[in-house]
Formats: C-alpha cells, structure tokens, sequence
C-alpha cells in the first residue's frame, strides 16, 4: 500500500510539472496586453481583423526604424526559453511595399549585452493583406553563445516592424508567442508512471 501510495504522488507531480506553461502568449483579443512601440511607431489595439480575434496595429510616423516592444512585466529571467522559440504572426494592413529590411529583427538585451537577430527573408510581410507567420529560434546556434546570459535577465525586447522605405507603412502583429521546449522525457516518464500505478493496482486487485 505505501508503495501505491508513493507511485500516486510521483505521478501526480509530473502531471503538475507537465501542465505548468511557462510560454508567454499574446493574442490581443481583448487589449494590446502591453505592448507598446517605440521609435517613429505609433501603436493602436484593433478589436478585430487580427489572425482570430483583435491584433495590435503600429503606424509609422517618423523615419526612425519602429519596433514593437515587449511588456515590461514579461521580462526577467528567461533562461527557460533556451532553446524554445519566439513567433508572431505579421501582416501589412495598408499595402505598401515592403522593400526596407528590419521587419521581424528580435533584439534582446539585458546586463550580459544586446544580441540582434534577422532571420526572416527580405519583402516581409507581402503586400497581400493577409496574415504571415514568421519564428525566431532562441538557440546559440542561431544568436551564439552569449545568449543563455542574455536570457538570464532580459531587460528589453523587441520586435522590428518597419517594413517600407518612408514614413506610411501600417503594420500588424498578432499571436506573438515566447516557448519554451518541453523538458525531453517528460511525457515518456509520465507514461512510465501511470503504467505502473495500473500494474500495481492490478496486483493488488489479484492479492486479495
């Protein structure tokens, strides 16, 4: 019995492990969630249109490069996210041409220094209208090896969205997500675990 006993608590905490999301998730369905823009960008929440629900818009005012920038309460130590990824969904709401280069570069800074990153082609987001997913992974292989400092205490992130050489270009952001990877065998030991409570139950359902 106190073995069964000790398998349920075992399995119980790996369930809580599992379910434990520590992925920050931006749908702008109700607000901008925080978001706010910087450089020449001028930021607004859309109630709907977005890629499900609302989205948030920046305009460009001014010849500097805008970027969209992360909430300050998301910020901090984000060493759990090495190795996961940062996505968003972009899209150009007005149909200028996207012909200047800094749309989707992700900066993150903190103590340990600033690391820029471009890993989406040139001409985003099309001129189409419609919505385009775009990922950024957070790996060194990808930012080098100074990046699990840099993710031990972000002070700043942000998101490029100049998109067009001059000052017009309407961009939207929706479904920007920071993920971590989940912990590898994690889901095998929880399948381990709950085949041994059925085994145990079982034995104990023959011993009796």
């Amino acid at each position: 019995m106190a073995s069964f006993k000790v398998m349920v608590v075992a399995c119980a905490a790996l369930v809580s492990a599992t379910s434990q999301a520590a992925d920050l998730e931006y749908g702008f369905d109700a607000d901008a969630q925080g978001w706010t823009a910087v450089l020449g960008g001028s930021p607004a929440w859309v109630s709907s249109g977005g890629n499900g629900g609302g989205f948030l818009q920046i305009t460009d005012v001014s010849g500097d490069d805008f970027l969209a920038v992360v909430p300050a309460a998301a910020l901090g130590d984000w060493s759990g996210f090495l190795g996961g990824k940062l996505s968003f969904d972009g899209r150009n709401v007005n149909g200028d041409a996207p012909d200047w280069p800094t749309f989707g570069q992700v900066t993150l800074t903190g103590p340990a220094g600033s690391l820029t990153l471009d890993l989406i082609p040139p001409g985003q987001p099309p001129a189409d209208g419609l919505w385009h997913h775009y990922e950024v992974p957070l790996t060194t292989a990808s930012w080098g090896a100074n990046l699990p400092a840099i993710l031990a205490n972000v002070t700043s992130a942000t998101i490029g969205g100049e998109s067009h050489n001059g000052i017009s270009e309407v961009v939207g952001f929706d479904n920007i997500s920071i993920t971590a990877v989940p912990e590898p065998g994690t889901p095998t030991l929880l399948l381990g675990g709950l085949a041994l409570l059925g085994f145990a139950a079982a034995r104990r359902r023959g011993e009796r």
